[in-house]
């Protein structure tokens, strides 16, 4: 007897409940507005990232890339980044950001070096930093081998 009545307190509570609210909805409107500005102005940053690496692998297996010099690996760098629209490298400027490195141990192959920092305001004073620190090694074309 006593579940019967528990069974029907629940259908009454549920038969009275109508549905969302206008506020309700107003928040739920807001928080998806929110998430729209967020990755409206994360998207180009991360696209960024992925054409930066994008062109350091194209440079990483050109053929001769072991023998590059840092200013041999920027112009590569240059040539397969200018298919994009990112303007952020210039020939004047890309020294700044990308550089050869040799390895630690002496051994194993050069390594192409991109360090910089992109920001792009969310609102209000408000900005998205990205750290981009990418590495790739200069690799032996056609083999695939380091």
């Amino acid at each position: 007897m006593e579940q019967k009545s528990e069974v029907n307190k629940m259908k009454s509570i549920i038969a009275k409940q109508r549905g969302m609210t206008f506020l309700g909805l107003v928040f739920v409107l807001a928080f998806i507005a929110i998430l729209v500005l967020f990755a409206l102005r994360a998207f180009p940053l991360y696209y960024e990232r992925t054409q930066v690496l994008a062109a350091m692998q194209s440079v990483a297996h050109n053929e001769g890339s072991q023998k590059y010099s840092e200013r041999d690996a920027q112009k590569a760098f240059m040539k397969s980044i200018s298919i994009t629209n990112i303007e952020r490298f210039g020939d004047r400027t890309i020294k700044n950001y990308l550089t050869l490195d040799k390895p630690e141990d002496g051994s194993g192959p050069k390594i192409l070096h991109m360090k910089y920092d992109a920001t792009n305001e969310l609102a209000g004073g408000l900005y998205l930093l990205l750290k981009v620190d990418l590495k790739v090694p200069l690799t032996t074309a056609g083999t695939g081998e380091n």
